[in-house]
């Protein structure tokens, strides 16, 4: 099995990045969930924004993890502590690791409670 990058990362810095993200999105016209996936990457990519892909499986750092929630590193630490992140420790070492895919569960979790809370202040008129 061939080995893969920890990310892909998709720059708009790069002109051929830029190039080939405009040409490869207009020439994705499915509508299926993977074509419209891609496609909204090619287009962020296209309109300068930088994109990282990360699969779920992969492993981030505490400070990446707070990256992706947009929280600070030391929430990150909190979150791990308290048993609300699964992470493990590098062999004989301090460092952490997060899967991707708890940081993003992470993530929609937040998103929920953060939609729960807006909806309950709709329902009070607030």
């Amino acid at each position: 099995m061939a080995a893969h990058a920890l990310t892909t990362t998709l720059d708009p810095v790069d002109p051929a990045m830029l190039s080939s993200a405009k040409s490869l999105a207009e020439r994705i016209d499915g509508d299926s969930p993977a074509e419209t996936a891609v496609r909204q990457i090619l287009d962020d990519v296209a309109h300068g924004s930088r994109v990282v892909v990360l699969r779920a499986e992969d492993e981030v750092t505490p400070a990446q993890a707070a990256e992706i929630l947009g929280v600070t590193r030391q929430f990150v630490d909190r979150l791990c502590e308290d048993g609300v992140l699964p992470f493990h420790r590098l062999p004989a070492s301090r460092y952490r690791r997060i899967r991707v895919q708890d940081v993003l569960d992470v993530a929609a979790e937040r998103e929920q409670l953060r939609a729960g809370g807006a909806a309950i202040r709709a329902a009070l008129g607030e």
